[in-house]
């Protein structure tokens, strides 16, 4: 019988063929939750190529394109259903070329992301936290990600802006639509203060009060608390005086030890979480038999970080 000799295997060629069968390492970390918040129906998951209507899991609206006029750096979206047209997901393509082909979209693929209302790309534009950085394009922006998607009928995820490096959410702002960039940090504490309004000079009618607060710092206010024991306060609405104390339509009443409302908050200051700083307006009413003098507001805010 004739005898054989063994060849050897390369040990690179081995190391590769382990690696033919070793997992797939994740394309990138884990999806908060929070962050988990946007939804396309009809879908098994996104593709490329196709009309979306893109809704917001949190609020259970859809947005679309909006001319604003509310402000001047905001973002021409709203939450208006589908009179704002609808939002198409496309693959990378040479300049001056668009990729129609319908095919899903991978984790890790850089993406454009087009309205047809707007006939616009969005792309991030660093503002301030006070309005939301977004603005339109229009050249493809292949900024985004779609991270995590998951369900069937109708398919949810998580939007990613590689430039922003942050997943783009619903958030409270002060002006334009309410989205924001999700910040799995913990938020800063509020801080406290105690300020004094001052009596003003009558001219007729009510003793106005008068208080500022937060000239030089940058962050937002929070709560309003009424400080005095016995003493109601009606803060005067914009556009209004303190002659106009008399009129529950144009002041917001906060009762003695109460804290403002967030529709109270909006109602003065156009915002639940007003920036600062802040100007107070207020009448006093007190028992007659009480001397009138200082008053005082437990404030809380909190700065920018």
């Amino acid at each position: 019988m004739m005898n054989r000799k063994t060849q050897a295997v390369p040990i690179c060629f081995l190391i590769s063929l382990l690696g033919l069968f070793a997992p797939a390492a994740a394309s990138q970390a884990a999806v908060p939750s929070d962050a988990h918040q946007w939804e396309v129906h009809n879908a098994d998951g996104v593709s490329s190529g196709i009309d979306y209507e893109l809704h917001n899991k949190k609020n259970k609206k859809q947005i679309g394109y909006k001319k604003r006029t509310d402000y001047g750096h905001s973002v021409d979206l709203d939450w208006v259903g589908h009179s704002g047209g609808h939002f198409q997901f496309m693959h990378k393509a040479p300049d001056g070329t668009r990729d129609h082909r319908r095919r899903p979209i991978p984790e890790n693929a850089d993406v454009a992301v087009y309205n047809t209302k707007a006939k616009r790309y969005l792309k991030y534009k660093k503002h301030d936290n006070t309005v939301t950085e977004l603005e339109w394009s229009r050249t493809p922006a292949y900024e985004w990600q779609i991270h995590d998607q998951k369900g069937t009928s109708v398919a949810s995820f998580a939007l990613f802006n590689i430039r922003a490096k942050k997943y783009l959410v619903l958030q409270t702002k002060d002006y334009g639509i309410n989205l924001g960039w999700f910040n799995d940090s913990p938020p800063p504490s509020p801080e406290s203060f105690s300020l004094a309004l001052q009596p003003q000079q009558v001219i007729q009618g009510y003793v106005p009060y008068l208080g500022s607060f937060g000239e030089n710092i940058k962050g937002n206010l929070l709560t309003v608390q009424n400080a005095s024991q016995t003493g109601t306060l009606l803060f005067v609405k914009p556009g209004k005086s303190s002659n106009d104390c008399g009129d529950p339509n144009a002041t917001v009443i906060v009762a003695p030890r109460a804290t403002m409302t967030a529709d109270q908050m909006k109602a003065l200051y156009g915002s639940a979480m007003p920036r600062l700083a802040v100007n107070f307006l207020a009448c006093l009413a007190v028992p007659p038999s009480q001397p009138i003098g200082l008053t005082f507001l437990n404030l809380s805010y909190h700065m920018d970080p």
